[in-house]
């Protein structure tokens, strides 16, 4: 016989324990795939200069270097996050381009399903703003945004039901807003992904 945690043995319910990895699920998605998006979206956040993306392509272990493993005081050393604040100062270009993912919140449709929100906090050095995209000068956090929708709009991460999407018929929260600043040397915008998670979980089975 199989004990749930709420000691209901006979209606199924949504089961949420597979939650937490689905930030990390996102980030292995990015770091894996071999597209041209993904592989420009990585340069831009290693390579602060305007020709960014004429620059190699970064190895695996180089992205692995870029991800925040979440044991160092030592925060600006890394540019991906996990979580939506940062501890350390941030004082140069290169820590001050980076990327913030988190779950911004969740609504239940009914005891099996939840929508999901994510919010990716794509965040520029106002002195690497921009960059040569396709030989046109561009905004660096809307090539960003675009490289992350280009690889994640409508992925199967591995989790969840269906897709993780940007997608208002999902919820009204996806959106993207230019909402980040220090008023001084860095800005940015955050952009809300949902997924639509379905796990259920019955008790009393044998």
């Amino acid at each position: 016989m199989k004990n749930l945690p709420n000691g209901n043995s006979n209606v199924t319910f949504n089961n949420f324990t597979e939650v937490p990895y689905i930030p990390y699920k996102i980030i292995k998605a990015m770091r894996e795939s071999t597209s041209v998006e993904a592989e420009n979206f990585w340069k831009c956040l290693k390579y602060t200069t305007i020709d960014a993306l004429d620059k190699p392509n970064l190895t695996e272990q180089e992205k692995k270097t870029l991800i925040w493993k979440g044991n160092d005081s030592i925060e600006d050393d890394y540019q991906v996050f996990l979580k939506p604040l940062i501890g350390s100062q941030l004082t140069d270009t290169q820590s001050q381009t980076q990327l913030r993912l988190f779950r911004y919140g969740g609504t239940p449709t009914n005891r099996m399903e939840s929508i999901l929100l994510y919010e990716f906090d794509i965040i520029v050095n106002e002195k690497a703003s921009m960059i040569y995209y396709n030989n046109i000068l561009c905004a660096r956090d809307d090539v960003m945004e675009v490289m992350l929708l280009s690889v994640l709009n409508g992925r199967d991460i591995g989790i969840g039901q269906n897709y993780l999407r940007y997608d208002r018929e999902l919820s009204r929260t996806c959106q993207s807003l230019t909402n980040i600043s220090n008023s001084k040397s860095f800005f940015g915008k955050s952009l809300v992904m949902g997924l639509l998670y379905k796990y259920p979980d019955l008790g009393g089975g044998c």
